[in-house]
Parts: structure tokens; sequence; C-alpha cells
């Protein structure tokens, strides 16, 4: 039987989870009562940068090994498609789909999965 404590930092990881069911909830807010300054264009794909970002960065932590290329590579599927998931059901609670927002998202996975991956590099040099 698969020990998730074998692999992940349980407090780490409950936080990961926990901290992407607070963005999918506040994504699907329906738009009629979401803040005006939010919806300002541009400033909600940043905030899907620095969500999806920070989710990276949670899980990241989660995983008690560092990050390897298969790790970096199976975060990035795994989020974006969740953030394919968000993106799909929105319509359903009145808000719009959009395929700039799920770049935004990916685009916040793939720049925190970068940092990781050239920082361990960087750190196995010296």
């Amino acid at each position: 039987m698969l020990k998730l404590n074998n692999y992940f930092d349980i407090k780490w990881l409950v936080l990961a989870v926990t901290f992407t069911a607070i963005v999918l909830v506040l994504t699907h807010i329906p738009q009629e009562f979401m803040p005006s300054q939010l919806l300002k264009s541009g400033l909600d794909k940043l905030q899907h940068v620095v969500a999806y970002g920070t989710i990276t960065f949670l899980f990241i932590l989660s995983v008690k090994s560092p990050p390897t290329l298969y790790s970096a590579v199976l975060i990035l599927f795994v989020l974006v498609a969740i953030g394919i998931v968000d993106e799909f059901t929105q319509p359903l609670v009145n808000r719009q789909a959009s395929l700039t927002d799920l770049m935004a998202d990916a685009i916040g996975v793939v720049a925190v999965l970068l940092v990781f991956i050239i920082g361990k590099h960087q750190f196995q040099k010296n």
C-alpha cells in the first residue's frame, strides 16, 4: 500500500491541497459577485500566474525529495489538468472560460518549476 508520508511532507501537502481548493472555490464565484477591482483587464491574468505559481511552490515543498525532471513534468501535467478542469467548469456558475486564463495558470506553474530546477542545478554545481 502506498504511504503518502514516504513521499510527502504531510503538513505541506495539506497546505498545498487546501490552497488549491481555495483557488478553485474563488474561481467559481459568479462574475456578478466579484469585486470590480478584481475584474480589471490584465489584473486577472496576474492573479492566475500568482495563484498557480503558489500552488506549484506548495506542492514542490510537499515532496520530500528535491524536484527532478520527472517530478517537475508530473507536477506540470497535474496542475495544468487542474487548470483545464477549472476553466471548463466555470461556465456552470456563470463565469467565462478562457484560454488566456489557462495560459496564465501554466505560466505560473512553469515559472516556479524553472526556478526550482535551475536552483537545484546551480546548487549541485557548487
